[in-house]
C-alpha cells in the first residue's frame, strides 16, 4: 500500500488542483445563481417577461454578454419581434460593434422579412472578410445569395466558387452546388467544374432520406429556415433523375 506518506506528498504538491476545484464549482454556482430567473423564465417559455428582463440587463445594467444577447436575439425571433432585433443591431454597432461577427444570422432576419436586396448585401458584405465571424461559410453564401438577387451573377459566382471548393456542411454545400448549376451549365472553359464533381459526391455520400434528415437536423439554424424552400428545392434536383 502507498501510506500516508505518499497523500501527504501527493497533497504538498498539488494543493493547487483542490483550490481549482473549489473555483471551479464556486463559479458553477454563482453563474447559476446569478442567472436563475433567466432560467426560470426559460423553462416556463414565458417569453415576453423573459425579454423585460433580458432588456434591463443589457440596455440598463449593461450587462453586454454574448450569451444574454444571443438569447434576447433567439427571444426576439420566436415572438417574430423584428424591431426587437433592429433595435438590438442598431444598440451593438453603437457599445459593442466586435459583438455582431458573432450575431450576423439572427441579426439578418429582418432584412430577408423586408425583402431588399441591396440591404442584404450591404450587411452581409460588411462581415465577408472579417476573422472571427460566427458561422462564417453561411455568411459569404447568403453574401452570394444576395448578390445574385441584386442580379450582380459575376460576383456571385466568383463568390460561390470560394465555397465549392471548400469543404463546408452537406446542406450548404448543396445549395452552394444548386446556386452555381445554371453558371455550369453554360461554362465552356471548365470554371465550374466543381459543380459536377460536388454532385456525384454527394449523391454518392448521402441518399435523398438522409440528406432531408440533414437538412431537418439544423432547423435552428436561422439560416435554414429563411432558406426552407430554397434548400427543398436543391435537394430535389440533387437527387433528380
Amino acid at each position: 500500500m502507498l501510506g500516508g506518506v505518499y497523500s501527504q506528498e501527493f497533497f504538498k504538491d498539488s494543493w493547487y488542483l483542490f483550490l481549482v476545484f473549489i473555483f471551479a464549482i464556486g463559479s458553477i454556482d454563482t453563474y447559476f445563481i446569478i442567472n436563475w430567473k433567466m432560467f426560470s423564465l426559460l423553462e416556463s417559455e414565458n417569453w415576453d417577461d423573459l425579454v423585460l428582463h433580458l432588456e434591463n440587463s443589457i440596455y440598463v445594467k449593461k450587462n453586454i454578454y454574448t450569451y444574454l444577447v444571443k438569447i434576447l436575439a433567439n427571444t426576439y425571433l420566436i415572438k417574430s419581434d423584428m424591431p426587437g432585433i433592429l433595435k438590438l443591431e442598431d444598440y451593438l454597432r453603437k457599445v459593442k460593434p466586435l459583438l455582431l461577427k458573432k450575431m450576423v444570422i439572427p441579426l439578418s432576419v429582418p432584412k430577408f422579412i423586408d425583402g431588399d436586396p441591396e440591404k442584404l448585401e450591404v450587411f452581409f458584405g460588411e462581415f465577408i472578410n472579417l476573422k472571427g465571424v460566427n458561422k462564417a461559410v453561411w455568411v459569404r453564401f447568403l453574401y452570394s445569395f444576395s448578390l445574385l438577387l441584386n442580379n450582380k451573377r459575376d460576383e456571385a459566382a466568383n463568390s460561390l466558387l470560394v465555397l465549392c471548393n471548400t469543404k463546408v456542411p452537406s446542406i450548404l454545400k448543396l445549395m452552394v452546388l444548386y446556386s452555381l448549376n445554371p453558371f455550369s451549365e453554360l461554362d465552356k472553359e471548365g470554371k465550374f467544374n466543381c459543380v459536377e464533381a460536388g454532385k456525384r459526391e454527394l449523391r454518392s455520400s448521402y441518399k435523398k432520406e438522409t440528406m432531408e434528415l440533414e437538412l431537418e437536423s439544423i432547423k435552428d439554424n436561422v439560416l435554414v429556415l429563411v432558406l426552407n424552400k430554397f434548400s427543398k428545392e436543391a435537394i430535389d434536383w440533387l437527387y433528380k433523375e
